[in-house]
């Protein structure tokens, strides 16, 4: 496990920290994402929908001599119809998915009055890379001294993906030590500091796991070194 130890905040650790909470998402700002979610996913199940009834009533329209979709009274109806519902499932999906975002404002406003943080201590002696399908992101686990699973993401080969360009043409190489500096409560990462030799990396193992099922970025990984690419490759 880590070397831990709790010191007095830094002047640049405590503005990361007020930083952090003017950033966080309050009720408006989670209101307004959450509007502009479900404005998006309506418009775009709402096309979707358009766009099969027309394809449909154009193959309808040629087979039976019928009126094309667009200028079919039935059109109206579809469209009565489908725009209630996709604004329904819209906004209940919207309404779940800022549920599910985690809310630090009360614990940062506890670490920055404490003014406090903890620095871990990390020594790692292997490393496995697993890269996502979707856009090619790295998620590495490093292997700790006394058998700990340590889990940090490649956010660099991630934007490569993104932008079409190869990810392991990222610079990030995980090394032999890292020291964390993280707020006590919220449990907030301020910065990372990697040292030591670089670690040998094989090539990528290929993330099969669901993204609801990865384990969180720069923690402890719960599951056991032996078997990362039984539960996850």
């Amino acid at each position: 496990m880590p070397t831990t130890t709790q010191r007095t905040a830094t002047q640049q650790e405590l503005e990361a920290m007020r930083k952090l909470l003017a950033n966080a998402a309050n009720g408006t700002k989670r209101f307004k994402r959450g509007a502009e979610n479900a404005l998006v996913m309506w418009a775009v199940s709402l096309l979707a929908i358009l766009v099969v009834w027309l394809l449909l009533g154009w193959a309808l329209g040629k087979a039976f001599d019928l009126p094309p979709g667009l200028h079919s009274a039935a059109t109206a109806w579809v469209l009565a119809v489908a725009a209630p519902l996709c604004a329904g499932l819209a906004v209940f999906s919207s309404i779940k998915w800022v549920r599910t975002w985690p809310d630090h404002r009360p614990q940062l406003q506890d670490d920055i009055q404490r003014a406090t943080v903890v620095d871990e201590h990390y020594v790692f002696t292997q490393s496995k890379r697993f890269q996502e399908p979707e856009h090619g992101g790295m998620i590495y686990f490093l292997r700790g001294s006394e058998n700990e699973v340590f889990t940090t993401y490649d956010y660099d080969s991630q934007t490569l993906g993104v932008d079409g360009a190869e990810p392991l043409q990222s610079g990030f190489r995980p090394q032999s030590q890292l020291h964390v500096v993280r707020t006590p409560s919220s449990g907030l990462v301020l910065s990372m500091q990697w040292t030591g030799e670089e670690l040998p990396l094989a090539s990528p193992i290929e993330l099969a796991a669901k993204p609801a099922d990865w384990p969180e970025a720069e923690r402890v990984c719960p599951i056991p070194w032996a078997e990362l690419e039984q539960r996850l490759g």
